[in-house]
């Protein structure tokens, strides 16, 4: 598939006849900015305070190294729409490597997005666990929301794949496009497809809670039943200091979040690894096709 890229990024060419709709932009733009010579995510959450998760998996997968070779690409691209803005186009021009960046960047900004929700959510579990009365409810709400989001890195993560390999996007996006995209690598590209299925296996665990939930069933534990049933139900526990109970338990709860969030980043991050000689071919691609149109005419 590495040899069939070059002709991809010409045939993207040939399709796209160099325009790009401004919409396209607009995805782009609002996860990336241009910086002197880089580029990093505009949406950033604050940090309230330092919570269990290490600073390092605080880091943006678009500050990744593997990127910085598409980086020319993504800032011409931004220049380029940039300076048709406030005219009448509902598209601009572009060159197939720039269209290919661009792809390339909004995946990774996807998966960015993500794990920022992700560590929202971390930061509120945290919080929860510091609170004089810590509400059940409250923390049953989070903890849905980090299990319904989580499995969706599966999706994310293949369909960055897809788009790197410049694969057919009805078909990677479609029904069954999991399991195409891994069908396309499996054998040619069997790095690519064990950095794949080890993000799969990080969030594996929570296939069978997420199926429970979107079929309407709300999550619980034996201690989440226990604190909601006295909080409801007002029982007198004797004495027994149940909010301290309460607070041990969710700070528990956002400890499992965090090394999630760590192994979601560390599996990323491998797969970016990965997929790096791709971007080479594409840097390789548009030196090439330099040389050609800067070579003297013949007679």
């Amino acid at each position: 598939m590495f040899a069939t890229l070059e002709s991809k990024l010409d045939g993207c060419r040939n399709r796209h006849g160099l325009v790009i709709p401004f919409a396209h932009l607009g995805l782009i733009g609002r996860a990336w900015h241009a910086s002197g010579a880089c580029l990093h995510m505009l949406h950033r959450h604050p940090i309230r305070r330092q919570v269990v998760i290490p600073k390092e998996h605080r880091w943006d997968l678009t500050d990744h190294p593997s990127l910085h070779i598409l980086r020319p690409f993504i800032t011409s691209y931004l220049k380029k729409g940039l300076a048709e803005i406030g005219s009448e186009n509902k598209t601009f021009p572009a060159s197939a490597a720039e269209i290919y960046a661009a792809g390339v960047c909004e995946r990774v900004s996807e998966l960015d997005n993500a794990l920022a929700a992700l560590r929202l959510t971390l930061d509120f579990v945290m919080d929860l666990g510091k609170e004089p009365k810590p509400d059940p409810d409250i923390y049953r709400y989070h903890y849905e929301s980090f299990v319904l989001r989580v499995i969706g890195f599966v999706d994310r993560a293949h369909r960055l794949v897809g788009t790197s390999f410049v694969m057919p996007m009805k078909k990677v996006e479609g029904i069954g496009g999991n399991a195409f995209v891994r069908k396309q690598i499996v054998a040619d590209h069997p790095h690519v497809h064990a950095a794949l299925l080890a993000v799969s296996d990080a969030v594996d665990s929570y296939k069978g809670p997420r199926n429970e939930l979107i079929h309407a069933t709300s999550f619980s534990s034996r201690e989440l039943g226990l604190f909601t049933s006295i909080k409801h139900l007002g029982i007198d526990t004797d004495g027994l200091n149940t909010d301290e109970l309460a607070r041990h338990h969710f700070s528990k709860g956002g400890i499992e979040i965090a090394v999630t969030i760590a192994k979601l980043v560390e599996t990323l991050k491998a797969l970016l690894d990965a997929l790096t000689p791709l971007f080479e071919i594409v840097h390789q691609h548009v030196q090439i096709e330099g040389v050609k149109e800067s070579a003297p005419k013949g007679p």
